[in-house]
């Protein structure tokens, strides 16, 4: 009856240790995908390459920047805003249908993204439009960006240049105030 009484026990105890482990390896896969300090994890961060090769068309002064961003902070989160040093505007865009036209317009309030959840920032979609660019992007080129949140928190994301043709911007009559009252058209 001990032996019986000693092996409950024991297997009772392995059970509690395996059911903490079990706790531990959950809670490590939820951020699997962020460094320690992240707020989102990162996956397809890429921008679109200005080469005038790719369009003879497209406005070589500006570009879109696209990630799939998962919240892993354990917090609800908000992208306020974005900063990159190749360019003197960087704005948080959205698309919205104008009878028909897919325009191009800064997103008020910044993109939401709850705990645990993913958000998208896609060619047509939300994104990150860097504007006024010091220099071109060619494939291949690396350009950080940082995102701004809500919090005052900042998380820098590496992305990659590629070549896209599609999507084209339109920006109808937006305008953007860069501080000295300069007027600029991004139409194209």
């Amino acid at each position: 009856m001990n032996t019986t009484r000693h092996f409950i026990i024991t297997s009772a105890l392995a059970g509690l240790v395996l059911a903490g482990c079990g706790t531990a390896d959950s809670a490590e896969t939820t951020r699997d995908h962020a460094e320690d300090g992240e707020f989102f994890s990162v996956e397809d961060p890429w921008i679109k390459a200005t080469e005038e090769s790719l369009d003879t068309s497209s406005d070589h002064s500006m570009t879109g920047a696209f990630v799939h961003l998962t919240n892993v902070s354990g917090e609800d989160q908000t992208i306020i805003g974005a900063d990159a040093e190749i360019a003197e505007v960087v704005e948080l865009h959205e698309v919205v249908d104008d009878g028909g036209v897919n325009l191009m317009q800064e997103k008020e309030g910044g993109f939401p993204v709850a705990a645990d959840e993913r958000y998208e920032l896609n060619p047509g979609q939300d994104h990150i439009m860097l504007m006024d660019l010091t220099d071109d992007v060619n494939p291949g080129d690396r350009i950080e960006v940082t995102l701004e949140l809500a919090n005052g928190e900042t998380q820098v994301i590496d992305f990659v240049a590629k070549e896209y043709v599609g999507a084209q911007e339109n920006y109808g009559d937006l305008e953007h105030d860069h501080g000295d009252d300069a007027e600029h058209d991004h139409t194209h």
